[in-house]
């Protein structure tokens, strides 16, 4: 396995009962005492698992009772718990029945870490830097990996690693397409939107007459697309302190010094993140976190595919972070590929794995498209374009101006956004009518 952050270790427990030994290869020296390392570099902020990812969760660790709160998770309803601003309006309030859980990366990934760990044939190597893949004589499949051990004696000598199955979980900055490539497979293409987006995360503690006020648990404020670029969130990660981020696209940073984190937060197109930190007693130190955008590769469109290879997580597909898809993405990959492993006679062929592929690939384009669509309102914004963009980003928005007063339709969009149902259901008869009304007189 490369990679120990949370894909990795998923997929580890996922398919330990099938094989002697895993060994997870992780080229950060990991810290005993929390799950942030430097290879995770939003570790430090905001991260959600959405409803399906809190049940994948469970069924991963064989912990159908899973103590959320032990594991640095915050459920919230989506509806309810969740005051959320977006497209210019509040979304109506009220009791969804869907959570969504908001996470403490760094309590979380160490939990899933000594759980993971504690299954007895699967063990870590940290810091383990892997080098290149070990293609089999014939080249049809991968044999193995090649990795150095980086600050120790004799640190430029290269080890090598058989193994039956090799799976690349290491995340957004995997060097599989040169490796790939380099053993004469084929290139890989890739399909990139960028929006340049920022994050800057502060850590308070409120006051009992500030949190005792409050009507929410999380507080969600996006940027109102395209007038603005600045929005922001805030969320209890338990012992009275909570966990503010601001986000900024298109070069828009807040800065990590509390004066100018405070007016960033009273710029945002609603002053309620502002009002409460303002009151709030700031908590150990800040950081700041840049990205890209988002970033696709196609492994699924390629005419050859090694063997005994499979590729999970940000290492195939890594979003626009905004949309808080990352995590369960990659534990739905986890998923796909221990459906490989249960049949009762495995194949590890090319032929199989070109098809894992191109399983997980299915699994990203919803997620891929609702992220795309409203990062392309931005007229800076760069990449290959959704078909039918114009549209679907007009119906968007006057879906979510009525979220804002109608149920029902709010409650469709959490379906949708929390990949319980097929976006479809939002082209109902009865929806489209509400859209086609709200599009003609507001």
């Amino acid at each position: 396995m490369i990679g120990g952050s949370v894909a990795g270790l998923m997929a580890a427990k996922a398919i330990a009962p099938y094989f002697e030994e895993v060994i997870l290869l992780e080229k950060d020296t990991l810290n005993d005492e929390n799950g942030l390392h430097k290879g995770v570099g939003q570790g430090a902020h905001a991260h959600v698992l959405l409803p399906s990812g809190l049940e994948l969760l469970k069924q991963l660790l064989d912990l159908p009772l899973l103590d959320l709160e032990a594991y640095g998770v915050v459920p919230a309803d989506t509806a309810g718990e969740l005051k959320w601003f977006q497209f210019g309006v509040w979304k109506t309030r009220f009791h969804s029945g869907i959570d969504m859980g908001w996470c403490y990366r760094s309590l979380f990934e160490w939990r899933v870490r000594q759980a993971v760990l504690s299954v007895g044939n699967i063990r870590i190597e940290s810091p383990a830097r892997v080098t290149g893949l070990l293609m089999s004589s014939s080249e049809h499949h991968v044999a193995g990996v090649c990795y150095k051990i980086p600050g120790r004696e004799n640190a430029d000598i290269t080890h090598k690693l058989t193994a039956e199955l090799v799976i690349d979980a290491s995340g957004r900055g995997t060097h599989t397409p040169r490796w790939l490539e380099a053993a004469g497979v084929a290139r890989v293409v890739q399909d990139e939107i960028s929006v340049q987006v920022a994050y800057t995360t502060r850590c308070f503690s409120f006051p009992p007459d500030v949190s005792d006020t409050l009507d929410w648990k999380v507080l969600s404020i996006y940027a109102e697309p395209p007038y603005d670029r600045r929005g922001g969130l805030i969320y209890p990660i338990g012992d009275n302190k909570w966990m503010a981020t601001l986000v900024g696209g298109s070069g828009e940073v807040a800065p990590m010094a509390l004066d100018g984190y405070l007016d960033f937060a009273q710029s945002l197109p609603q002053p309620d993140i502002y009002k409460v930190l303002k009151q709030a007693i700031p908590v150990g130190e800040p950081c700041s976190y840049q990205c890209p955008g988002s970033l696709w590769r196609r492994y699924d469109r390629m005419k050859q595919w090694p063997g005994h290879f499979a590729v999970i997580g940000d290492a195939v597909c890594s979003f626009n972070p905004i949309y808080g898809q990352g995590i369960t993405a990659a534990l739905k990959d986890v998923q796909a590929l221990r459906s490989v492993l249960e049949k009762p006679t495995a194949d590890l062929s090319g032929s199989s794995m070109v098809r894992l592929q191109k399983t997980i690939a299915r699994g990203k384009a919803v997620p891929w498209h609702m992220a795309a669509c409203p990062d392309f309102i931005y007229p800076e914004t760069r990449g290959k374009r959704p078909p039918c963009l114009g549209m679907t980003n007009g119906y968007l928005k006057a879906l979510m101006k009525l979220a804002g007063r109608d149920r029902m339709v709010h409650q469709r969009f959490i379906e949708v956004f929390t990949y319980l149902k097929s976006p479809l259901v939002l082209l109902a008869p009865s929806i489209m009518a509400k859209v086609l009304g709200q599009k003609l007189w507001g």
